[in-house]
């Protein structure tokens, strides 16, 4: 008769998965074992935040707005969006050029040549822009005043809002003012308009023919010079040479006077084409900062050193599992066995 030896076991041995999932239990056991250390990040970050913020010196910006002048195309935004920009046309008396006007090179040389004047703690400073930059370089002065300068323009209502920001408050509004003042000698002086293209073109032709009436008049007179008894004479040749001389006299001078209203009127009416810089808001005096931002930086600091912490929390977690291999949950769970098996052995004996 033979005998079958079987042998029992008391567990299955462990199936381990190569593939282990975390519960969002074990994702929040970690992060509260790592609590003093996520919170230690955040709060050094946050620091080293405040203390950067408190570096930078505080920024003031001044602010003024303008008035539209000037006709404007009411189909522009329509045109924009069918892609017809082509035909889109501009009065060049408009005020949507200043903004282009503003940023040009034209306006910004003479800004940065100009020496301030402001009252600084009760005392009176002299500071170019040159000086407040310490640069030297055209081109990075150029660049650093459009840092500082900011022009926009609302579409809807044509208003332009400029600003200009720096660490004085009475520095800003003399930079500001300074720019308004170049924009409207611009519009004075150097702003061609078709008016007073005019203007001057009628002008060189009153020139023109004055010069030419004057001749006229020189020849006349040394004619009946020499001629002395033509209004008696009965030569026909004499005559006809006075009347033809005196009519030319009198063709140039109608021509003349004609031109000289036209002249006039011209002028009128260059005066009434030149853009009016016409101001809104004169440039205000910052008594707030507008810069640096300290608290919403710190707080931004805080949140992205948060989020930082608990991915490297997370991702360390993740390695330290990954490099103990598939059978450390089995090991761990086998170990456990073990010491329950050792404490109830022991627990008989005794």
């Amino acid at each position: 008769m033979t005998r079958r030896l079987t042998v029992s076991r008391d567990s299955e041995p462990y199936k381990a998965d190569n593939q282990t999932t975390v519960s969002p239990f074990e994702l929040a056991s970690v992060l509260l074992r790592r609590k003093r250390t996520i919170a230690l990040a955040v709060v050094g970050v946050m620091l080293l935040a405040a203390a950067v913020t408190l570096l930078i010196p505080n920024k003031y910006v001044s602010t003024s707005s303008i008035l539209p002048s000037g006709g404007t195309d009411k189909m522009a935004d329509l045109k924009s969006l069918a892609g017809l920009t082509g035909l889109m046309s501009q009065d060049e008396s408009s005020s949507e050029l200043y903004p282009v006007i503003l940023s040009s090179h034209t306006i910004r040389d003479a800004v940065l040549g100009t020496d301030f004047t402001f009252i600084e703690d009760n005392q009176k400073r002299h500071l170019t822009l040159p000086e407040y930059f310490d640069e030297d370089d055209p081109d990075k002065l150029r660049k650093a005043l459009g840092e500082i300068t900011s022009v926009s323009l609302d579409k809807k209502t044509g208003v332009i809002s400029l600003g200009v920001e720096t660490e004085y408050p009475e520095y800003s509004r003399a930079i500001l003012t300074t720019y308004l003042s170049e924009l409207e000698s611009f519009n004075l002086h150097k702003r061609r308009s078709q008016a007073g293209e005019r203007a001057k073109y009628l002008e060189r032709e009153l020139a023109l023919c004055k010069d030419n009436l004057l001749r006229a008049e020189d020849s006349l007179a040394l004619f009946q010079a020499f001629n002395r008894d033509w209004i008696a004479t009965s030569d026909p040749g004499l005559a006809i040479q006075i009347a033809r001389l005196e009519r030319d006299v009198q063709t140039r001078n109608q021509t003349y006077l004609y031109l000289l209203q036209e002249v006039e009127v011209a002028k009128l009416d260059a005066r009434k084409d030149v853009p009016v810089v016409r101001i809104l808001d004169q440039p205000t005096l910052p008594t707030e900062k507008s810069s640096p931002k300290r608290a919403m930086v710190v707080l931004l600091m805080g949140m992205l050193a948060l989020v930082g912490s608990v991915f490297w929390v997370l991702v360390a977690e993740a390695i330290r599992r990954s490099a103990s291999g598939p059978e450390g949950p089995a090991l761990e769970n086998l170990r456990d066995r073990k010491s329950t098996r050792l404490n109830s052995s022991h627990g008989k004996l005794s």
